[in-house]
């Protein structure tokens, strides 16, 4: 079974169960779109005045984040490769509620077998050195201190 949740059967037609997991593909990114704060339908009720207020800053997690939902929503599903192949070459950034990116990234499984894994500076998103990248957990925490990250940008200011 893969990320995408298909598992499907060989009797099905490719394009009708590609598209089907497409689907639900962007259904569960979008939900995780909702729940990062982007999107949500607010009710008002009526006595209350709607208030504007500047749209909150996106975290540079929820920008790649917003760049990669674009991609897959303008991408063109019917092809002879299948129209999942696309998905499986972008990296979808993976963040956690405050939008940060989580220490440990991962590519989708596929075929049955995890994604490589590598381990991230939360607030840039990129690779920390050092760290293995793996097809499991690359135990992200023993590359990662946020004390070391603090000592090393104040020691970065000082010189």
């Amino acid at each position: 079974m893969n990320l995408l949740g298909g598992g499907g059967s060989a009797g099905r037609k490719p394009l009708k169960s590609g598209m089907k997991e497409l689907a639900v593909f962007r259904e569960k990114v979008t939900e995780q779109h909702r729940q990062m704060g982007k999107g949500g339908k607010h009710h008002l009720g009526l006595d209350e005045p709607k208030k504007l207020r500047p749209p909150p800053a996106r975290t540079p997690c929820q920008q790649e984040l917003d760049q990669v939902l674009e991609r897959i929503s303008t991408m063109h599903l019917p092809d002879e490769r299948g129209p999942l192949e696309h998905l499986y070459s972008l990296h979808i950034p993976n963040c956690d509620k405050h939008g940060l990116y989580n220490l440990k990234q991962c590519k989708m499984s596929l075929n049955g077998q995890r994604g490589e894994c590598w381990c991230v500076n939360p607030n840039t998103g990129k690779l920390i050195q050092g760290a293995p990248t793996i097809r499991g957990d690359p135990e992200c925490h023993l590359f990662y201190n946020e004390q070391q990250e603090a000592r090393g940008v104040h020691s970065q200011r000082m010189q």
